[in-house]
């Protein structure tokens, strides 16, 4: 028999051991010690009168009961979520500061336009493809290359990103004088690690390199932009980065199959906030009104090698 009803703390953490696997990981998550973890784990077991996780040496292993009750855990986190989000809305603290999360180009893209953004708005931008952090409340609204598969969201599709290949201007030289079919045996060529393999653009180098090891794989974009400058291969890199280095020559045109639609993204909650209509208002004007430097058509003329 239970003598009170489990805290909202303790169910934070069951969902944190659930996602997670380990005292460790949730710990990484939550921002709490190991033994905390475990003194809430403890505690909502005794609320509830059930074992939720089985202790083992290598770990933690949910029970039964523990795998019937998570998707109540879940539906009150949404809950605890919506209030939340409907709290900032009334409230009005969206209007002071807005927070963005941004996929890694989009990221880079608005970064670079920050300076045009609306006077006495407060726009935080977080480099991050994971929506979720709309539905935990940690950013307001979202700019992806592709639509959520679930939640209670606001959908606008603000435009196209182009990319294309990039090289320093010595190695641009001497790979548009080579035949299209032999630049990607014959030129060194630059990517990101293997973590972006499921992106289009990594997939899109890979294939075509095959079984040839790239020449260096890149942690993130701003560091593959840098590699490319010294001229130890070319690489993909979205026009809008690419045109305005001056320390790169674009070799190809704008590679068609590679073109990304780029959606904006806000909770349904949130939407009627004055500071989150101010910052997706802006958002939308920037992709607009930057299009042609977006697809490319502005630029190193030059790149004229089609590849496919």
């Amino acid at each position: 028999m239970t003598t009170k009803n489990p805290d909202w703390d303790h169910i934070r953490v069951f969902l944190a051991l659930a996602r997670t696997g380990s005292l460790r990981a949730a710990a990484q998550e939550l921002g709490v010690s190991q033994p905390t973890l475990g003194r809430h784990l403890s505690a909502l077991e005794t609320a509830v009168g059930v074992v939720l996780f089985d202790r083992l040496p290598e770990g933690l292993r949910m029970t039964e009961a523990g795998r019937d009750l998570r998707p109540r855990a879940e539906a009150m986190e949404e809950a605890a979520f919506a209030f939340h989000r409907q709290g900032d809305a009334i409230s009005g603290i969206r209007d002071r500061h807005v927070r963005l999360s941004a996929s890694a180009w989009s990221a880079l893209f608005l970064s670079g336009q920050i300076k045009s953004r609306p006077d006495g708005l407060y726009l935080e931008i977080r480099q991050s493809d994971d929506t979720q952090l709309l539905t935990k409340r940690e950013a307001d609204f979202a700019v992806r290359h592709g639509l959520p598969l679930t939640g209670d969201f606001i959908t606008k599709r603000l435009g196209t990103v182009s990319c294309a290949v990039y090289a320093a201007p010595d190695l641009a030289e001497d790979m548009r004088a080579m035949d299209p079919d032999a630049v990607f045996g014959d030129a060194p060529w630059i990517c990101l690690s293997e973590e972006f393999d499921l992106y289009e653009s990594q997939r899109w180098v890979l294939a075509h390199l095959a079984d040839t090891k790239p020449e260096f794989r890149a942690g993130n974009t701003a560091m593959l932009q840098q590699a490319l400058r010294t001229g130890v291969g070319a690489g993909i890199l979205p026009c809008f980065l690419g045109d305005r280095d001056p320390a790169l020559s674009r070799i190809s045109k704008p590679i068609e199959p590679l073109d990304s639609d780029i959606w904006l993204i806000v909770h349904r909650d949130l939407r009627g906030a004055d500071g989150i209509k101010q910052a997706t208002d802006w958002v939308a004007e920037m992709y607009k009104s930057r299009a042609l430097l977006l697809s490319g058509a502005q630029g190193h003329q030059s790149g004229q090698l089609k590849l496919t």
